[in-house]
């Protein structure tokens, strides 16, 4: 009997345990929807921090996940990318690019009666019905607060409903090439069984937001004041995504921060799990990735396990990089005997530098380290030489020699100008350059060409012979045809 009670109690233990552990991963919201924590794959490859450049789809906790090179839009990593998820509050996202894109930021709203009622487990920013403030702090403070209430008098302020706004936001997804896999049903991400996305539509849509200043500046505050109002005193907001952003995160050590880190938005719900979106840039390469149902901390790891393998494979550079990797040299005509620079530049060898033509030529090049490579191997088909002068001395450090054109990928063209990197005296007893001959001329005041002895004498000495030579052929010819003329005299014969 006491065995039997005994077993009973350890049975209730055991599923008390086991309940509080379930409870632990999982969470039910009031649609009855599960959110259990994402693990790893019992079998799944460890990620070694030593070798970022190694990441395998089950290193991430993450049911979906997306890297993309943010300047050609390239896509370095995926994982279910093209699964239908659930987005949560990463659809602020959309949301803030249209306000940006389509509202004064100067503009005053005021709250309407439907943008604060809101179900009761939203997150809020806590607007009040007929509470007036400007765009901007709308905007700012429902993207750091991800306001549910503030969406819905953003979406109302810019299309007049939300219902006009949810039509926009679908437009705008088709018009930036988002899937027939991306539906909006509202401009906050509130679970709705007809709001889905997936990684790859998101990081369409978190690409060209994040190309706009404004929005950029938005995506990368993660404290807030909203300043006072008409009904309430100025109030602080922060945002999830100050671990990953700030390296302090009211801590002394925050763990989760990036180093790079740019921008990031967070989500949540039992249905779409942890989300983040985010925006990293190291050495002059941005890399914006996605992640869909993680977990709570798992979203940072696996942020941060994405953007450590896509910095481990892009580079960025720039063509005066490329051209300095193999930079040109050029032989000098007429140069001093006694020309002697280094071992690489003697006896009349110049090396060109480089230099814009317009200082403000800022031109990145990013690419992969086997990219980047080929360009340097092959600069000479992604760029053109005029040369704009004779390669003559003498030659003054700093000169013009030619412009050469840089032909980007995205399109266009870029000048610069090689000019040489030293001085190149000409020889004391060298004939004058063009240049030279041309100054000279110019600066002569006299219409005609100035008299020289040795003007005349070369020509009059030739022209003398050939007076001669044709006198002695005269002469030649004259006693030929006397000797013609004469009748030949008979002489003696003999016979025998």
């Amino acid at each position: 009997m006491a065995n039997a009670k005994l077993l009973r109690r350890l049975t209730a233990l055991i599923l008390l345990f086991l309940a509080l552990g379930s409870a632990a991963l999982a969470e039910e919201d009031s649609d009855g929807i599960v959110y259990v924590e994402p693990t790893y794959p019992e079998n799944a490859a460890q990620w070694d921090p030593d070798h970022p450049e190694i990441l395998e789809p089950d290193m991430l906790r993450a049911h979906a996940a997306i890297l993309v090179e943010m300047d050609s839009g390239t896509v370095i990593f995926e994982k279910n990318a093209d699964q239908i998820m659930f987005p949560a509050s990463t659809t602020k996202i959309m949301t803030t690019l249209l306000a940006v894109q389509f509202g004064n930021l100067d503009d005053m709203v005021e709250i309407s009666a439907n943008a604060v009622n809101i179900p009761p487990d939203s997150s809020y920013i806590g607007l009040r019905e007929g509470e007036r403030l400007t765009l901007r702090d709308l905007v700012y403070g429902t993207f750091v607060r991800s306001g549910n209430d503030g969406s819905i008098a953003i979406a109302e302020h810019i299309s007049g409903s939300e219902a006009a706004f949810v039509d926009l936001m679908n437009e705008t997804a088709a018009m930036l090439g988002c899937s027939e896999n991306t539906h909006f049903a509202n401009a906050h991400g509130y679970h709705d069984p007809n709001h889905y996305t997936t990684a790859a539509d998101m990081a369409i849509i978190a690409r060209a937001a994040m190309q706009i200043d404004a929005f950029r500046d938005v995506a990368s505050t993660y404290v807030y004041t909203i300043p006072a109002t008409n009904q309430q005193a100025a109030r602080n907001v922060q945002a999830d995504s100050i671990n990953f952003l700030d390296p302090t995160a009211g801590k002394e050590s925050n763990p989760y921060y990036y180093e790079g880190s740019i921008a990031g938005k967070t989500g949540y719900t039992d249905a779409a799990g942890y989300c983040f979106v985010a925006l990293a840039e190291r050495g002059g390469v941005e890399l914006l990735s996605v992640v869909f149902y993680s977990s709570v901390y798992g979203r940072w790891t696996d942020t941060r396990r994405l953007m450590d393998y896509g910095f481990e494979q892009y580079i960025s550079t720039d063509p005066i990089s490329i051209y300095n990797e193999d930079p040109r040299y050029i032989d000098i005509m007429g140069f001093a005997l006694d020309d002697y620079y280094s071992e690489t530049e003697k006896y009349g060898t110049v090396r060109l530098g480089i230099r814009p033509v317009d200082e403000d030529t800022d031109v990145r090049v990013v690419g992969t380290v086997d990219e980047i490579e080929t360009m340097k191997n092959n600069f000479s088909s992604i760029s053109h030489v005029n040369w704009t002068r004779e390669f003559r001395a003498p030659i003054n450090e700093g000169d013009v020699m030619g412009i050469l054109t840089f032909y980007p990928r995205d399109g266009g063209t870029v000048e610069y100008e090689l000019y040489a990197t030293r001085s190149v005296a000409a020889r004391e007893d060298g004939p004058p350059t063009l240049e030279q001959i041309q100054a000279y001329t110019l600066a002569d005041d006299n219409p005609f060409p100035r008299f020289s002895a040795e003007f005349v004498a070369v020509p009059g000495a030739f022209l003398f012979v050939l007076v001669l030579i044709i006198r002695r052929l005269l002469a030649l010819g004259k006693r030929r045809r006397k000797r013609e003329g004469r009748v030949p005299e008979p002489k003696s014969r003999s016979y025998r």
